[in-house]
């Protein structure tokens, strides 16, 4: 058994293994040797057997940043699983995250029994929840509404910290992987609330399905507001959706929205799991952490 980083040199075999757990060829990043992905394998007879990837982030816990190793794409060979791989794999990916100074590893549960004999617990989840268009008519437009441009992206990013700052759990969203222009690149658009002096304290990034009427929906990948009244003003305007699509979904987490939203329908439960590698650094928070997906 040997446990190294992967190179380019390992893109073919690393691509094999990945396949049939993720159902694509594509690579996060696209190259294997990436800053924001530290991707490491487990050989067996020179054969990559396990692979699993170290994303460097950061993410606000008790009003400060703590570095954090975000774990992901994990991977076993059909043909390799139930062999005890992903422990040792794991435990080397853990331990070279502690000598580059990261306190807390998380990532989304696929099978939390396994990560749990980790030392993983589960922290917290992010959800997708689906209302109908039309039970959004009860809020009322409070604040001014406009679409952002590329002019706005230093706006979403203080709205932004100034949400995340204030919980447990949220990405800072300033590593290295984090482009700052997805939020533009990868939405149909991006609305802004603007309060009385014209300052925006809360946006909604969303995408419009194809169609109208039947499946037709909004999902809304990122609301975050500082601001209720600029919240209640955005769910005002993703009602006005009704006549065309029937839905609309929001990704979500703790109960920030849920709350606000009673009616809701839960489409998808993703487990947030978290374990601290410097125990002496960090006080596991007591209540539930948020997440926010990373763009």
């Amino acid at each position: 058994m040997d446990i190294r980083r992967l190179t380019e040199d390992d893109r073919d075999a690393l691509v094999a293994v990945r396949l049939p757990a993720f159902g694509t060829a594509t690579l996060g990043g696209d190259r294997v040797e990436d800053p924001a992905y530290e991707r490491w394998g487990l050989f067996i007879d020179g054969r990559l057997a396990a692979t699993t990837t170290r994303k460097p982030y950061a993410s606000w816990f008790g009003g400060r940043e703590v570095p954090t190793c975000g774990v992901g794409g994990v991977a076993i060979a059909p043909e390799f699983r139930g062999r005890g791989l992903l422990r040792p794999l794991m435990e080397r990916l853990h331990d070279d995250a502690r000598s580059q100074g990261d306190v807390v590893a998380t990532l989304f549960a696929s099978a939390p029994g396994i990560y749990a004999s980790l030392g993983y617990r589960t922290v917290g989840a992010m959800d997708t929840i689906e209302v109908d268009a039309s039970t959004l008519h009860r809020f009322e437009r409070r604040h001014e509404l406009r679409r952002a441009t590329t002019d706005d992206v230093p706006t979403l990013q203080r709205i932004y910290a100034e949400w995340a700052s204030r919980h447990d759990g949220p990405l800072t969203r300033t590593s290295v992987e984090f482009d700052h222009d997805a939020w533009l690149d990868d939405a149909t658009g991006v609305t802004l609330a603007l309060d009385e002096g014209g300052r925006a304290v809360a946006y909604g990034a969303w995408n419009r399905s194809a169609g109208v009427g039947g499946d037709a929906h909004v999902e809304v990948e990122d609301l975050v507001w500082t601001d209720d009244a600029a919240r209640d003003s955005l769910l005002w305007m993703f009602g006005t959706f009704s006549s065309v699509t029937p839905t609309i979904r929001f990704d979500t987490s703790g109960t920030e929205l849920t709350d606000v939203l009673p009616e809701h329908r839960v489409r998808e439960h993703r487990p947030y799991d978290l374990l601290v590698l410097q125990p002496e650094a960090f006080e596991p928070p007591s209540g539930p952490v948020l997440i926010r997906d990373y763009f």
